[in-house]
């Protein structure tokens, strides 16, 4: 089912703007109006995530996560969220948040919910994250939803801080490597060449493999400098499409290492917000659809959906979880063990607890090899072309003497 976002009004005249999952916008525009509203806008919630993403840019995690700490204790401590976030809104300290505490404040006075203006915003958060705060709102645990939204974007952060501050020495040691070689070919490979050129008995093999490396080099430096470029523009323009997107998360998950990793991190990170929406009031399949849109790969959000519609019909979530065979197994088990002890909620927060420290120790384990390795193979790398250098100028003194 695809999901439309709508702007209507209620009954007493209040703007209302939200998702709805239907399975086209007339139907969409049938299922809003039973609800009693009256739509007067509509569109596919893909297309205007990305317009608004395009209009507004994308909401910084650090800036989410230190808004919605913010509110929670102003809420805490008593006040009004229309005071709370004018408060936030002239914080000189933290201008993206107070622009974001603002436009918020904005939506609140002409009526909207804290989750409907979230929705209303030119770049809007994942729906996950509107989601518990409507649940919240609607449960009456307003300042528990944005603590533990706080604490998820802020343990999200972390790893990824630690992922590419794991990256950052291999980075700098191939950048490194490949300078080093770029000066050999570029500058020591020239100028012994007509040495070699001169030898009555010719340069070794090595080396004459080294001076047609050199040579193809200098003729076609442009080429190597500004192909890399376009291939990267092109490629992120083509990661952008529906089409890419989907081919290069298939192709993640298909890789040896980083395929099980990829999986574990987004089943963590689907899992930990259906946990935090059930937990909240939400019932499971709505929770499912909501979490599902969090997910960055859109094969997991496919395999959420999938379940979802298999719960639907009545079939027990660690079933279609294991039937589906997409989700790590321990999302399985740990579902089945929730529905027996009738704790859903916590069981599917320990098996996202459980995933996302997983994905941790196999990060770690494979930054503590990557490095070494990179050094050994470069070393060789680097190594092999100065003997065959070498060899070069051994072979020419050999001549002379």
């Amino acid at each position: 089912m695809a999901r439309y976002r709508y702007r209507a009004y209620r009954a007493d005249g209040r703007v209302v703007a939200d998702v709805v999952a239907a399975g086209s916008e007339s139907d969409a525009v049938r299922e809003l109006m039973t609800q009693g509203l009256t739509p007067f806008e509509i569109s596919d919630a893909a297309a205007s995530g990305s317009a608004a993403g395009g209009r507004g840019g994308k909401l910084p995690a650090r800036v989410l996560s230190g808004f919605c700490r913010n509110l929670a204790s102003m809420l805490a401590g008593g006040l009004p969220l229309d005071e709370a976030l004018k408060l936030l809104a002239e914080d000189p300290e933290d201008r993206s948040g107070a622009r974001l505490a603002a436009n918020l404040r904005s939506g609140v006075l002409s009526g909207q919910s804290l989750a409907e203006a979230m929705a209303s915003l030119k770049a809007p958060p994942p729906d996950y994250v509107i989601g518990l705060v409507r649940a919240g709102e609607e449960g009456g645990s307003t300042v528990p939803v944005l603590n533990r939204l706080s604490v998820s974007i802020e343990n999200e952060m972390r790893l990824t801080e630690a992922i590419r501050g794991a990256l950052i020495y291999p980075v700098i040691l191939l950048i490194t490597s490949l300078i080093s070689v770029g000066v050999i070919l570029l500058v020591v490979a020239p100028a012994l060449e007509p040495v070699l050129a001169a030898s009555s008995t010719g340069a070794p093999a090595s080396a004459e493999v080294l001076m047609v490396a050199s040579r193809w080099l200098r003729g076609s430096w442009p080429v190597l400098l500004i192909a890399p470029l376009v291939i990267c523009l092109l490629a992120m323009s083509w990661s952008r499409t529906g089409s890419g997107r989907r081919w290069l998360s298939g192709f993640a998950l298909k890789l040896p290492v980083i395929g099980p990793l990829v999986r574990d991190m987004e089943s963590a990170r689907c899992l930990a917000s259906l946990s935090a929406l059930l937990e909240n009031g939400v019932s499971l399949v709505p929770a499912m659809e909501i979490a599902g849109q969090g997910a960055r790969n859109p094969l997991v959000k496919d395999a959420l959906d999938r379940v979802a519609g298999e719960v639907r019909v009545g079939v027990r979530l660690s079933d279609a979880i294991a039937a589906d065979g997409f989700l790590p197994a321990v999302a399985a088990q740990l579902a089945a063990v929730g529905e027996r002890s009738a704790d859903m909620a916590g069981q599917l927060g320990q098996a996202a607890t459980l995933l996302e420290t997983r994905s941790q120790r196999r990060i770690s384990t494979l930054t503590t090899i990557a490095a070494p390795v990179m050094t050994l193979m470069l070393g060789v790398l680097i190594g092999g072309i100065v003997l065959t250098l070498l060899s070069a100028i051994m072979s020419v003194n050999d001549l002379a003497v």
